[in-house]
């Protein structure tokens, strides 16, 4: 029979089992609301976390950021996760009223915030550098000013931190590849000789053309003039030495029209020295497949079309119905 003493000493053991287990049930219990609660936030934030970061920035981080109920929150969190949570260096999006649970899961996951860069089509080099310099989340200088032509128009996805070169040679290979695929289909007959032709080509149809559906009748016009030894008289070829930026057009003049340069069409026979912009995909491919045309002439309908002509006579009648179109716009704008 056991003593009373041992009983006491059996029921006190048995009272701190039990204490145990409804102090561990409830820990785990808050634990778990903790975790899995619905954050404070009741919209996206982003959060950056820099290299070499340790818990206590990252703490402060998510804090400041308004993200979690309770510091303490964080530590608790973390002891419970051990190694399973090795945050990773980035920006991130924490979707509105994420819990903790789901912060952490993307933090440790490294599930950097895609930003988003437009390049639209006929912005000159310098222009492009321009808008890359200015966006805050890059690093680095962009050192080098890369040839006119070389970069490609397009939508791309960087991330905090990217290098500003890096994504200058992204663009760069982008155009390398769309255009060596371009000329493997080319049609037969152009009058390029190398890759670099096509480039100044697509270039001078992209800022001739304001619709895709010009572009390839634009490349046949063009086409045509240099397989009979005609001068391309493109406006724009003129305007690319006399103005800065494609963005800030001047009116030509008669003097810009007979200036020798490098680009100036009207004087120089055959394609500029260099593109005048960078094209895009439908110049690329009007340049390398025109159509199938015995245009020689265009120019603006003045409804953001052009007019096409094989005639010098029909050219000068379609010139003439601009010019009418043009000067009754400015009557309408002067009344």
């Amino acid at each position: 029979m056991s003593s009373p003493a041992v009983r006491i000493l059996s029921r006190s053991a048995i009272m701190i089992v039990l204490l145990g287990c409804i102090i561990s049930a409830g820990v785990y219990v808050w634990h778990d609301r903790m975790l899995h609660a619905a954050g404070p936030h009741q919209q996206d934030v982003l959060v950056i976390v820099e290299p070499g970061d340790g818990h206590p920035v990252l703490r402060s981080t998510l804090n400041r950021a308004g993200v979690i109920h309770q510091i303490y929150h964080y530590d608790a969190a973390r002891l419970f996760a051990g190694n399973r949570f090795l945050p990773k260096a980035g920006e991130f999006l924490l979707p509105a009223k994420s819990s903790l649970s789901q912060i952490m899961s993307i933090i440790h996951q490294g599930f950097s915030y895609q930003r988003r860069l437009t390049i639209v089509e006929g912005l000159r080099s310098a222009d492009i550098v321009r808008i890359i310099t200015d966006l805050p989340h890059l690093t680095g200088t962009i050192e080098t000013m890369p040839d006119e032509g070389s970069l490609r128009p397009e939508t791309y996805f960087y991330t905090h931190a990217t290098a500003r070169d890096d994504l200058i040679n992204r663009m760069q290979q982008t155009q390398q590849i769309a255009l060596a695929e371009a000329w493997v289909d080319r049609a037969k007959g152009l009058p390029y000789k190398t890759l670099q032709d096509a480039l100044i080509m697509a270039s001078i149809i992209e800022k001739e053309a304001s619709v895709n559906a010009d572009r390839r009748l634009v490349a046949a016009v063009l086409v045509n003039r240099l397989k009979r030894g005609m001068r391309l008289q493109s406006d724009p070829t003129v305007l690319y030495e006399a103005a800065a930026s494609p963005q800030s057009p001047i009116p030509i003049t008669k003097t810009h029209l007979k200036t020798k340069t490098p680009w100036n069409t009207y004087v120089i026979k055959g394609l500029p020295k260099t593109p005048i912009c960078n094209p895009g995909e439908e110049s690329l491919n009007a340049a390398l497949n025109p159509a199938d045309s015995d245009y020689l002439y265009f120019v603006s309908d003045g409804k953001g079309g052009l007019r096409f002509a094989k005639t010098l006579d029909e050219h000068n009648r379609n010139v003439r119905l601009f010019r009418k179109f043009e000067a009754a716009a400015k009557k309408d704008k002067a009344q």
